[in-house]
């Protein structure tokens, strides 16, 4: 279909929740619905193949949220393993808070040791107090560093555009796209993307692209990042060269970065350090890339088809392969079943229309 007849939509935050409703929202059901959720994924755990000594720990920077929650529920209820995240929530905002109380009072009740702390990972005074925590509890430490918050916007050089995407509504208090059933998925369309300032490359870079170095450099001062056993690891999304917003903005630049810092890391501390290669996922990041929904929702359709899609849970499972002893690989892919997936996805999507586009979703609603 002519991109050019389809409806020009704005991607409102969260899918256009009311943000003033927020507060009551989360105030009455965010915690309820996070220790119900919590109770579901915890109960659903299976230990996975994973070496982790006794006296070390997992440091997440995230995890209130998306692919880490679900990895330090792993760790936490599948392997047992302590661990500490660092999130950045608003507490009045965002569903992030409940999550980390329901997982911290659930780790409680098992035993396992788990601390979460809200607070912005790239600040100097929180990575001290946080490694100092640490020192005497721990003899070594594994970074998985997650944090998601980048201008999702293009470089100057190849100008502002608009891409295709799925207007779709919101879960309102676990704030993730809601594809329980067909009218969740209004419209498909075209959202505009707008070119980056200095001052978003800047804040992407840092956050996304630097913010594991002072982490490692910290840790291995105070003797917690110990050669030949910690790993140092990082949320990547290998995205295709060409895609126009993740390709060709910050985001992409940052994960360049971050992989770049990565090998540094390595030579200098001796640890090993692995890109986590995940797929598109259904979390609230998803939501806000322009043509994120599209990507996630099309690519899962394909993947149901052929009996290969993996949830959050599942990726988490898969995740702990990064602690198996005897591998040296800098990467750990649980996006093979995804990429092969990407010649089809471009087919696919070139024949959505408005009018077709739930027909072709259908495997999605209630799946994902």
């Amino acid at each position: 279909m002519n991109a050019s007849s389809l409806e020009l939509f704005v991607k409102l935050p969260l899918g256009g929740v009311d943000r003033r409703a927020i507060p009551g929202m989360l105030g009455e059901h965010g915690l309820p619905t996070a220790r119900a959720d919590v109770a579901r994924w915890r109960a659903a755990v299976r230990p996975a193949p994973c070496e982790i000594a006794d006296d070390a720990c997992v440091l997440v920077l995230g995890g209130s949220n998306g692919i880490l929650r679900a990895v330090a529920i792993q760790l936490l209820f599948g392997q047992r393993v302590p661990v500490h995240c660092v999130h950045y929530d608003s507490e009045k905002l965002q569903v992030g808070p409940h999550y980390a109380r329901a997982i911290m009072e659930a780790a409680a009740e098992a035993g396992v040791a788990c601390t979460f702390t809200n607070g912005d990972a790239t600040k100097p005074d929180m990575i001290n107090a946080t490694v100092d925590s640490l020192r005497g509890k721990y003899r070594a430490v594994h970074l998985i560093n997650g944090i998601a918050a980048g201008a999702t916007k293009r470089y100057s050089k190849h100008g502002p555009t608009e891409v295709r995407d799925l207007d779709v509504a919101f879960d309102g208090v676990r704030q993730i796209p809601d594809f329980s059933a067909p009218e969740c998925v209004r419209r498909l369309g075209l959202v505009k993307v707008d070119v980056a300032t200095d001052q978003d490359i800047e804040r992407t870079n840092k956050m996304m692209g630097t913010s594991t170095v002072p982490w490692a450099e910290a840790l291995a001062a105070a003797g917690l990042l110990v050669r030949g056993e910690s790993i140092v690891a990082f949320a990547d999304y290998d995205f295709e060269p060409d895609d126009p917003v993740y390709g060709m903005g910050p985001l992409a630049g940052a994960k360049v970065l971050q992989r770049e810092c990565m090998a540094k890391i390595h030579a200098d501390y001796g640890v090993r350090t692995v890109r986590l290669c995940y797929p598109a996922m259904n979390t609230t990041a998803i939501g806000a890339i322009p043509g994120g929904m599209l990507m996630f929702a099309l690519t899962a359709q394909i993947l149901l088809e052929r009996s290969q899609y993996a949830d959050l849970p599942a990726l988490a499972r898969e995740t702990m392969a990064l602690f198996r002893r005897g591998d040296s690989s800098d990467t750990l892919r649980m996006d093979a079943a995804f990429m092969a997936t990407r010649p089809e996805f471009h087919v696919r999507a070139a024949r959505l229309t408005p009018g077709n586009v739930r027909e072709e979703l259908h495997n999605v609603f209630g799946r994902v």
